[in-house]
């Protein structure tokens, strides 16, 4: 007997696989904006505070004895601060590796350490309010991208680094420039956020510990949800086996320290190159615990990682060993 033709299966087929390229579709390409313009900033939480730029210490990292030796979860040096005098200055001033007006000051400088270039810039600002965030085309949404440097242009920014890539899912606390934009859970699993407080203080908490509303009305002033927590009061959080989801063991960094309210340091590590091998997360953690940040929070990294300078690019953003500025989601950014 004939055997009847497999109509319905073949249908079924067809549907799953049309349902799963649109997921698939959904996730990485169509673009969902959901709010233009995004643009707005909530500077009330500010008229209580009294900035007041003093003199602030700095530090300078110590090199690992070996370079390319698997680190071990011993701290391999104190860092030594000493006090140096205000950077800020009533006129701007501009040089290849420094910046300062007013309100602000960045220092830029690299290390070499793991066989991987590390590009540090050590920024003190008389208000938290000078941490500036901005989304892709000032477009909140799913899947909408530019690239850093144009965000930087845009925004007539001095320095940026690339943000949590919040755009790429629809779950993480958001909350940018003191607008709640995002409340929903992460989706995937409990993720550490960073909450950059209107006084300067960073604050780490996740979805299962404090609210995104309740976060707001506190004061925070950005919220980002990636992580992990690399140094929380000193004390460094990950091991040499953490790593972030999907991640190779040494990568492209990008993350964000505080030495003291007002006073942070961003690093961007280059990754997958013969030139520049990457970083693990414990790393990462000990080389900012050295520079002397008390607290340390992870970004995204990857081909995402970029640092941009009076607009230019000043590190190596790479894609399977090649140069490639990648379009992000959003920034961090100064001006």
């Amino acid at each position: 007997m004939k055997k009847p033709f497999p109509i319905g299966a073949i249908i079924f087929g067809l549907l799953l696989c049309a349902w799963t390229t649109y997921v698939m579709l959904d996730v990485f390409v169509i673009v969902r904006p959901m709010q233009t313009n995004a643009t707005e900033m909530n500077l009330s939480m500010f008229a209580s505070l009294t900035p007041s730029p003093t003199p602030i210490p700095t530090a300078t990292p110590v090199p690992v004895h070996d370079p390319d030796a698997t680190p071990t979860p011993e701290v391999t040096s104190t860092p030594t601060l000493t006090p140096t005098p205000s950077h800020f200055s009533e006129e701007v001033i501009a040089t290849e590796n420094f910046y300062s007006n007013d309100h602000l000051a960045i220092e830029i400088s690299e290390y070499r350490e793991h066989n991987t270039q590390i590009h540090v810039a050590e920024v003190w600002v008389t208000s938290a309010q000078y941490i500036y965030t901005a989304f892709a085309k000032d477009t909140f949404g799913r899947n909408v991208y530019e690239t850093p440097s144009e965000m930087c242009k845009a925004k007539d920014a001095v320095f940026a680094v690339n943000g949590d890539n919040y755009g790429s899912r629809e779950g993480g606390y958001v909350i940018r420039n003191g607008i709640l934009y995002r409340a929903n859970k992460y989706e995937q699993t409990s993720r550490d956020v960073l909450c950059i407080m209107a006084d300067g203080d960073f604050v780490f908490t996740s979805y299962y510990m404090a609210k995104a509303e309740n976060l707001l009305n506190i004061g925070t002033w950005q919220a980002f949800t990636f992580g992990p927590v690399l140094v929380d009061n000193g004390e460094i959080k990950v091991d040499v086996n953490s790593e972030v989801d999907l991640c190779f063991v040494t990568n492209p960094r990008t993350a964000i320290g505080m030495i003291e309210p007002l006073h942070y340091v961003f690093v961007v590590a280059d990754g997958r190159t013969e030139k520049s091998y990457g970083l693990s997360l414990y790393q990462v953690a000990d080389f900012m615990k050295r520079y002397g940040c008390k607290k340390v929070y992870n970004l995204d990294g990857g081909g995402s990682s970029t640092m941009v300078f009076q607009g230019r690019v000043i590190n190596f953003p790479t894609s399977y060993g090649s140069y490639y500025e990648r379009e992000v989601t959003d920034i961090v950014y100064l001006r």
